[in-house]
């Protein structure tokens, strides 16, 4: 792929990503203590997919791009409300597992029903066609996400054995 094939995509994608945002601001009413574009809001999500093993804060503060005193703040906030706890390594007590809370989980179902909702909304008025083609497109975004996301994680791994 050309340089310049890559900067008309790098500017489509980021013209996407505005109309995507203006898009969810049109529709979407705010009506959660915490906002979707939170990090808090970011944070209960990426925990949920976390559920079966929890992430150390150090490691998921990495994930979230954030400082661990940030995520530190975060924690404690999510942790009053009863979203997140905080698990001790039994070995080594200065290691801290994080993971999400039955009463999270459920905090993020609501959240994420009244965005479905809100998204359901803003699509109403497409034709079956534009359905289809915003279904599939969305895949694949996903697809090209999680492949980042994983290249990034293996990167990150690969940078903290050297």
């Amino acid at each position: 792929m050309t340089e310049m094939s890559d900067i008309n995509i790098a500017r489509n994608f980021l013209n996407f990503m505005v109309d995507y945002y203006a898009l969810i601001r049109r529709h979407v009413i705010e009506t959660n203590e915490f906002r979707t574009k939170s990090h808090g809001f970011s944070m209960l999500y990426a925990l949920r997919k976390q559920r079966a093993n929890p992430i150390t804060m150090t490691e998921f503060a990495d994930e979230m791009g954030i400082t661990k005193q940030q995520l530190t703040k975060l924690v404690n906030d999510l942790e009053e409300k009863g979203y997140v706890q905080r698990i001790h390594n039994k070995e080594n007590r200065r290691q801290v597992y994080i993971s999400i809370t039955e009463i999270g989980a459920e905090h993020l179902d609501t959240m994420l029903g009244e965005l479905v909702h809100e998204v359901i909304r803003a699509i109403e008025g497409f034709d079956e066609n534009e359905k289809t083609k915003l279904s599939e497109s969305v895949c694949v975004l996903s697809e090209m996400f999680r492949k980042d996301a994983e290249n990034c994680s293996k990167a990150r791994k690969e940078k903290d054995r050297e």
